[in-house]
Parts: structure tokens; sequence; C-alpha cells
């Protein structure tokens, strides 16, 4: 969709207050004061998105300054011009132009202009928890949740530094359009007490299911109580870098997985896919570079983003022995099929995952 971004005037606040009533619940949205005490102090925060012909107003975002890197009800409340952090109130599309990718290109188009402005450090908002995957997908980190109260519902405030915004090229612009697709789980960040939160302290399992670690994909990859927490193995290796297609076996490595969920058969998945056989990096501990190609890499079954972990078939026929498996599940003799080894692991990287507690 064709928009052009400018700062929003004092004769479009009227086409805003219209967005913003219909935009938020009565006890959320700005009243039309607000909004006109926000043009007019800091109209260079208030950016809109207007389509060509007929020119009109279809989205905005507007903010004040402050001092505060941290949101409170005070911070939000007035407009401190020597702040160094931009307190972000609305982010707001006409409903008839929702799910067109106008937020996201609203939001790109803002941090942009942000991070070329002096002394600006970051910005700063609010939200609610199921509109979170589309602010990480512009930039925002995840900071917890907000102690300002503002309507009903509870607040999650977020973030996004200038000096370490989270890297978002490579996005897809279909992924960024598909406003409405959310994943149930949440980024192992999000949790503030860490693997405390995620792990049974009686059994080690899983206490939560884990799914693909893309905010747009809903694919379930484990049930909860299934995995159990290693975190170290003796053969670890650097993951390749998120995201890297499935079809090349030898990717670049990146940094080293802190821990894993393990099963010992594939089936223990609620879905889960594996890469072709690839050789282990070179960072490996217990390989050469004429190592075999023993490694599959772990994928979502359903968008094929990956790796998200891996496992060494140790030259062995991993189909094979999944039919094996089957058989003897259900009941079978087995025939002629090879004999499922005993020891195995499937392993997925704890932070490459996402978690419904």
């Amino acid at each position: 969709m064709a928009l052009e971004y400018a700062l929003v005037q004092a004769d479009d606040i009227p086409r805003t207050y219209e967005i913003e009533r219909a935009g938020f619940p009565e006890d959320e949205a700005a009243s039309l004061d607000s909004l006109r005490y926000r043009q007019e102090n800091a109209g260079q925060l208030f950016l809109g998105a207007y389509t060509p012909s007929p020119r009109q107003l279809v989205g905005y975002i507007c903010s004040t300054l402050t001092t505060s890197p941290t949101l409170t009800h005070d911070s939000m409340s007035t407009h401190e011009a020597n702040g160094s952090y931009v307190a972000i109130h609305s982010v707001c599309v006409d409903k008839a132009q929702r799910g067109k990718g106008v937020a996201s290109g609203l939001l790109k188009e803002y941090l942009k202009r942000l991070e070329g402005t002096e002394r600006i450090k970051g910005a700063r908002l609010i939200a609610h928890e199921e509109l979170i995957p589309l602010y990480e997908r512009a930039g925002f980190a995840l900071v917890g949740k907000s102690d300002v109260t503002h309507g009903a519902r509870p607040w999650f405030e977020m973030k996004a530094d200038f000096a370490d915004r989270p890297a978002t090229a490579g996005v897809a612009e279909s992924e960024e359009d598909e406003g409405e697709v959310r994943s149930p789980g949440r980024p192992m960040r999000w949790f503030k007490g860490g693997m405390d939160e995620l792990v049974d302290q009686a059994t080690g399992l899983n206490k939560a299911d884990l799914f693909c670690p893309r905010a747009d994909c809903r694919c379930f990859l484990l049930r909860r109580g299934t995995g159990k927490w290693v975190q170290g193995h003796a053969t670890d290796f650097e993951l390749p870098a998120l995201p890297h297609p499935v079809s090349s076996p030898t990717p670049p490595s990146s940094s080293s997985s802190r821990g894993y969920w393990s099963v010992s058969s594939p089936l223990a998945f609620e879905n889960i896919g594996f890469s072709r056989n690839a050789a282990p990096p070179s960072s490996s501990t217990s390989s050469t570079s004429s190592a075999p190609a023993t490694i599959k890499y772990l994928t979502c079954a359903d968008c094929d983003h990956g790796p998200l972990g891996w496992h060494d078939t140790e030259g062995r026929d991993l189909g094979m022995e999944v039919q094996a498996e089957n058989e003897a599940r259900e009941g079978g003799q087995g025939g002629a099929g090879p004999e499922v080894r005993k020891g195995r692991e499937f392993l997925l990287a704890v932070e490459r995952v996402r978690y419904r507690v």
C-alpha cells in the first residue's frame, strides 16, 4: 500500500480524534484536548500516514518527550522539552486500513526519523500483550509488565534504544503485513525469572508448551512435561544463525546455545522438521573439517524456520528408525527394519523457541 508520511498539522487533529475513538476503548482513548496538546507542544513527534490520492490521514503515531528512561503515569502526562526519551502515546490506524501493513510502515518510518534526531536516546511505549509481536518486529524489545494504569487491562512496557536496537533487516514484507496472526508463545527474555520459570525443579522437564520462534507462526513444537533441560552437551557446537534456509547444509555459525530441551525420540514432538544431513560446524569440540555429514538441524514443521536445534544421526537412517519405532509402538514385529538406537537425543535450543506457560 503506497503511503506518504508527514507531520500531522492542526487541521488534521479532528481526523486523528476520529481514528483514536474508533481504535481504542473509551477508557483508553485520548481526548481531543490531549491530541491538540501533543500536536501543539510536540508536533515534531506527531507523524501521520496519508494515502496520496485522495490525500487522507489513515494512521498516526503521537508522542511527547520525557527525561525518564522508564514510563510512569507522570512521565506520560507532561511533555518535557529537554527530554531524551520519546514516550509514545498512540499508534493508531483507521479500521478500514488495518491488516495492510500501515502500522508496521509507520513504526519503521518513525524509528528511522527518531534515530537521526540529535540527543534522542530511545523510544518507549506500553502495549497490550497481543500487540507485543507487532512492536518486536518493528524493533522494540519487551521490558516487562508496566506499572502504568490506564483503562481496565494490563500494559507491557517496550523500548527501542538506538545504540542497541534489534536488527529488523530481512523481515519479509508478507510477515510485516500478517497483523492478525499471533504466536501463542513468548520469547525466553519475556520471563524475568529465566529458566527458573520454565523448568520444573522436581523433574527437570519443561513447564511450558514450546512454539516456533517466529511471532507470525503458530506451530506447536513440544508439549510441556516432555523435554529434559540440559545445560550443555559433550559434543556441543555453535548453532548456525537464524534465519537459515533448510536446503543449505553448511551455514555460518553464530552464538552457542546456553541449553537445550532434550527428548529421546522425534515422535515426542508435536510437530518438527529436519534438514538434510550436514557436517558439524568446524567449531564443534569433537569434529574436524573432514567430519561425516551426520547432523540434522531441527526446524519448524510449518514455516521451515531454523535451525532450532540439532540431532546426531551417527550415520543411521533417521527415516527408517522412525518407521521401526512406529511399528514397535503399534505392536508390529518391525521386520527387517533397523533397531532404534539407545541414548538418542533431539535437542531444541532454549533461546530459539517461544513459550506458553
